[in-house]
């Protein structure tokens, strides 16, 4: 009777994981109400280039002293793009959008699109517009819509 011993070599290191629990995010974000509601009334359908019907609102960003100073923080939205415009947000109604604006440019959903330099103790108020957008190949018709997006402070 013939045997055969294997011997199995390994290695091993121990591995420690850090992290630092605080009882709230840094900083605060608020709207001229709360939840923002940026109600574009009544829409005329051939009326809507990007242009028209905008509404402007402002956020205001505000941190607590424990974020330090001077921190690049940045503020995106996450929403359902639309299909015919990536940089707009799908209403309720198929070739309706809702693009967002600051400083005369463009934020796309799901983007940290925003930089924001913040301190401790400091609010900052974020002028932003809103704007309907339409797909050229969709006939619309009358109705109400509405659209839905979270907006974040992502820190670094």
């Amino acid at each position: 009777m013939s045997g055969c011993f294997v011997s199995l070599a390994h290695a091993s290191t121990d591995v420690y994981f850090h992290g630092t629990l605080i009882d709230n995010p840094p900083c605060d974000i608020t709207g001229d109400n709360d939840p923002i509601y940026v109600d574009f009334e009544e829409v005329g359908i051939t009326k809507i280039d990007g242009i028209n019907y905008r509404k402007d609102f402002t956020l205001t960003v505000t941190c607590g002293n424990d974020l330090g100073n001077g921190v690049q923080l940045y503020m995106g939205y996450d929403g359902m793009n639309a299909l015919f415009d990536t940089d707009a947000v799908q209403t309720t109604i198929s070739g309706l959008g809702i693009r967002l604006y600051y400083q005369g440019q463009v934020v796309s959903p799901d983007n940290d699109d925003i930089p924001i330099v913040m301190s401790g103790g400091y609010s900052r108020v974020i002028p932003l517009w809103a704007v309907p957008v339409r797909d050229d190949g969709i006939t619309l018709l009358e109705d109400t819509f509405s659209a839905t997006s979270t907006v974040e402070i992502r820190y670094p």
